[in-house]
């Protein structure tokens, strides 16, 4: 049985089975290494993870990852690494960012995840990728809706990681954002959403 409550890295900052995390980032690399030491503990514990995002994003993850010990390439080889750096396959007819269609995209990833056998799922994705320069990349806030939904769901071994970049929004955004997240990432730390009943 999957316990309540996992280490989200290996600095054990323990996390619901089911936590909707935002990272928001200055610049990539503090994200990306905490990304590769959130995905390091899911691997040891049997689970599968998965990055949506650029190819550079997803090698310096790997690169990470195998700088660590991990044999990478052989997760990747094996199905327990998913790399989904190919942003037509997320999006709507390959060409527009639909929130529907990428949450049963999830739903489909998750499902077969379980049937393979695997604990649970690790799943991280750039947002900010996936939206850019294409019709209906002002969803986002409606997607992160709901998403929720399906992640931020006491039990379910499926845990999301949102990737920003505090560069490409401005204040207001910034705060919407993470407003509809529980938990964000800032600093390597992790921080509980005052909407979702933090002191």
């Amino acid at each position: 049985m999957t316990e309540s409550r996992v280490p989200f890295t290996d600095e054990q900052q323990m996390l619901d089975v089911g936590a909707h995390v935002c990272a928001m980032q200055d610049g990539p690399e503090r994200v990306l290494q905490t990304l590769a030491l959130a995905f390091e503990t899911g691997l040891g514990r049997g689970e599968r993870c998965a990055y949506i995002a650029p190819e550079e994003s997803a090698r310096t993850i790997r690169q990470t990852l195998a700088a660590s010990g991990v044999d990478a390439e052989g997760a990747v080889s094996r199905g327990d690494l998913v790399f989904l750096s190919d942003r037509e396959d997320l999006l709507k007819n390959g060409e527009e960012f639909d929130p529907d269609h990428l949450v049963e995209a999830i739903k489909g990833l998750f499902g077969q995840t379980l049937e393979a056998g695997y604990a649970g799922l690790r799943l991280s994705a750039d947002v900010p990728w996936l939206t850019r320069n294409v019709p209906g990349g002002d969803r986002a806030l409606e997607f992160e809706e709901k998403a929720d939904e399906i992640v931020n769901v006491k039990g379910v071994p499926l845990m999301a990681i949102c990737q920003y970049s505090l560069s490409d929004m401005d204040p207001e955004e910034t705060l919407d954002i993470m407003e509809r997240h529980p938990l964000t990432l800032i600093g390597g730390q992790v921080h509980t959403s005052k909407e979702y009943g933090a002191a």
